[in-house]
């Protein structure tokens, strides 16, 4: 086994598995803060360093359970003294960001239809989870430029990004069912 000391922790989520990213965790933990009632909380870069360099340590081979990553974040609140502010991470749930860019870098050029699938299983996945509430879809313009083979932005560019916001829209509430959640496509 090969340890990849400077790569960041992995959390399992759903039926895949993401990289911790340090600033999404300072600002869920700064979010966390202004929801306890703190405007101003300066210990959210610690935190989430700390957090960070915590969970390197323990590293396995297996990537760390959302449960077990939420009590570790929350502990460490604790026994700093902002117990207070312990219940409110990830309260509202997950949020996640996904670029349609890496999904068509990773799909043949002029193959809309694997691309296609590709994003509506990648919607399965985004919700497999349970807790996932907000979804930030970046990266619609170069993913579909992209996936044609285009350097300029033209009316087929537009029918296939017309037809992304129509599978993302239609897959996501469906796969959401009647929990709330919150998308956007940029």
């Amino acid at each position: 086994m090969i340890c990849l000391c400077d790569e960041p922790p992995l959390i399992k989520i759903g039926g895949g598995s993401v990289a911790l990213d340090a600033e999404w965790l300072q600002h869920s933990l700064e979010k966390a803060a202004l929801a306890a009632g703190y405007s101003q909380w300066w210990p959210a870069t610690e935190v989430a360093r700390t957090v960070t360099v915590y969970l390197k340590a323990l590293r396995s081979e297996e990537p760390f359970s959302l449960e077990g990553f939420q009590s570790t974040v929350r502990t460490a609140l604790q026994g700093i003294g902002y117990s207070e502010v312990a219940p409110h991470f990830l309260k509202d749930g997950l949020e996640i960001a996904v670029s349609l860019l890496e999904i068509a870098e990773r799909c043949s050029p002029g193959f809309e239809l694997e691309f296609f699938e590709k994003c509506s299983k990648t919607c399965e996945h985004l919700l497999s989870n349970g807790i996932t509430s907000r979804i930030a879809i970046e990266g619609l313009a170069p993913a579909v430029k992209l996936i044609l083979g285009r350097m300029q932005w033209c009316a087929q560019c537009q029918q296939i990004a017309d037809e992304l916001v129509a599978l993302f829209r239609h897959r996501l509430f469906r796969l959401a069912g009647s929990s709330p959640l919150h998308f956007s496509i940029q």
